[in-house]
């Protein structure tokens, strides 16, 4: 268990956003219990911006990178592995690490479906998901996804804050913007669902297609 000086702190720190972010998805969320599965355990202090924990390599938790370097890997990911004529993963590793790894249906932690891959969850924004999009939306706030069906790939980067994807809908509605403008230029309809989004509770989600052929 964390703390339970600081675990106040965590709790003043990040549950205004959580807790805007669980009425706006009309959710109950426990927010004791979403801090307490995320923060490291046996520390009594831990700082996300300080120079000890920026140099050390905390696997899925400290990523340095600027939104176009991020953008540029997601590319890559969006070609199916390749990019500029460079293959940096072989189509079928990734076609691996975007299998959904569990079926439908809320979390413990996380109260709905995420659709999680290896690594990887599927899209959320206010108009909906993009079917065959993945990627991962941060604990700070920054985020990036690729869709291959659209040859497309979006990386969003902040430099500060405490910002969830619960409470901070910055990449979401970013996101959104960024689909509409690509449906636009390629001509076509825009395809995400108009309903309710396919992470929303109880809506099953639809696999990526199958690579192409290179």
């Amino acid at each position: 268990m964390i703390p339970p000086f600081m675990l106040r702190r965590i709790l003043r720190a990040g549950s205004a956003g959580l807790e805007s972010g669980a009425r706006l998805l009309k959710l109950q969320l426990d927010v004791r219990s979403i801090v307490d599965s995320l923060a490291p355990r046996g520390i009594e202090h831990f700082d996300f911006g300080s120079e000890k924990t920026l140099r050390a390599s905390i696997p899925a938790a400290n990523g340095l990178f600027t939104a176009h370097s991020l953008a540029r890997m997601y590319a890559a990911l969006a070609g199916w592995g390749e990019i500029d004529g460079v293959r940096l993963l072989s189509q079928r590793t990734l076609q691996r690490a975007i299998h959904r790894q569990r079926g439908p249906g809320p979390l413990a932690v996380i109260p709905f479906d995420m659709r999680w891959r290896l690594g990887y969850h599927g899209v959320f924004t206010p108009i909906g998901s993009p079917r065959h999009a993945f990627g991962h939306f941060g604990f700070g706030g920054s985020g990036a996804w690729a869709d291959p069906s659209r040859n497309l790939a979006v990386g969003l980067i902040v430099n500060a804050g405490l910002g969830t994807p619960f409470g901070d809908s910055r990449i979401a509605r970013l996101s959104a913007a960024v689909l509409r403008a690509a449906d636009a230029r390629a001509g076509r309809r825009h395809a995400a669902s108009r309903s309710r989004p396919s992470w929303w509770p109880g809506r099953a989600a639809q696999a990526p297609p199958a690579p192409r052929a290179s």
